[in-house]
């Protein structure tokens, strides 16, 4: 008999030895009586769920990897997602204008690798593929986006010091499986936005493009929400190279604060759907 989930956790990754900080996982499990196991064909690792309708299962970092991960979950028989709520929830980065630790509710991905690019010296260096028939945006639903932000109005954010204190918002976020980091290619992503007509972003991370095709795939597109934390900058500070900024824009603080927060907004949103 298949489980049947009212809400299903999914977060990129577990364990991550360049970022020890940001396993996004550990959360669900230290939260949640997560002790029953279930193998999944096609998901890399055993789905864990409490037995009462919560399930968590790392996708793998990517979009590939989230896609494939929830297409396995939702062609399968082993778990029943006709009810669920889906949720991706993680870290990422933003604009310098959102203070780290701050919480970006979707109400659309665009997938930044869905474009034409050009040479430099061109005008206009990325346009959208005139190809794919806008297949890289995503609208989310408008009511679960909105019952998200209501129910993560009520949730004490942490900071991280420093600087202006966290908040939550609502806006675009852009997926790549580029992992990029700098001015240029910020201006070239907003530039790209702006020609979509889907701007500004307000978050940048890896996954959520694949989840929300394979979602829209399967008729349960209506289902998702992605909430992420705010760990770094998408760019350096002036006087700074964008290697040097990659480099040190990780720190353990912002991506402790970032996952926290995400975290306590979707088990908010968790809590009421199981409520």
């Amino acid at each position: 008999m298949p489980v049947a989930l009212d809400a299903l956790v999914l977060p990129a990754f577990e364990e991550l030895d360049p970022l020890p900080a940001a396993d996004e996982a550990d959360p669900w499990h230290d939260a949640y009586d997560l002790a029953e196991r279930v193998d999944v064909p096609g998901v890399p690792v055993p789905l864990r769920h409490d037995g009462a309708g919560l399930g968590v299962v790392p996708t793998g970092i990517g979009k590939t990897a989230a896609a494939t991960t929830t297409a396995a979950l939702c062609a399968g028989d082993a778990v029943d997602l006709s009810d669920a709520l889906v949720l991706s929830v993680g870290i990422a980065g933003a604009p310098p204008d959102l203070p780290i630790g701050s919480v970006v509710v979707a109400d659309e991905i665009v997938d930044w690798d869905d474009k034409c690019r050009f040479d430099p010296d061109e005008t206009e260096p990325v346009a959208p593929d005139p190809y794919t028939e806008g297949q890289g945006v995503f609208d989310l639903d408008p009511d679960r986006v909105g019952d998200a932000v209501e129910l993560a109005a009520g949730v004490d954010l942490a900071s991280a010091g420093g600087g202006a204190d966290p908040s939550v918002t609502v806006g675009t976020n852009v997926c790549a499986d580029e992992l990029w980091h700098g001015r240029t290619v910020a201006e070239h992503v907003s530039r790209f936005l702006d020609a979509l007509d889907r701007g500004p972003y307000r978050a940048t991370e890896m996954e959520d493009a694949g989840t929300a095709a394979a979602l829209r795939r399967f008729g349960l597109a209506d289902r998702y929400i992605s909430v992420r934390g705010i760990s770094n900058r998408d760019r350096p500070e002036p006087g700074e190279s964008s290697r040097e900024s990659f480099e040190s824009s990780l720190t353990e603080r912002g991506l402790e604060t970032g996952l926290a927060n995400a975290v306590r907004v979707a088990r908010a949103v968790v809590d009421d759907r199981r409520a």
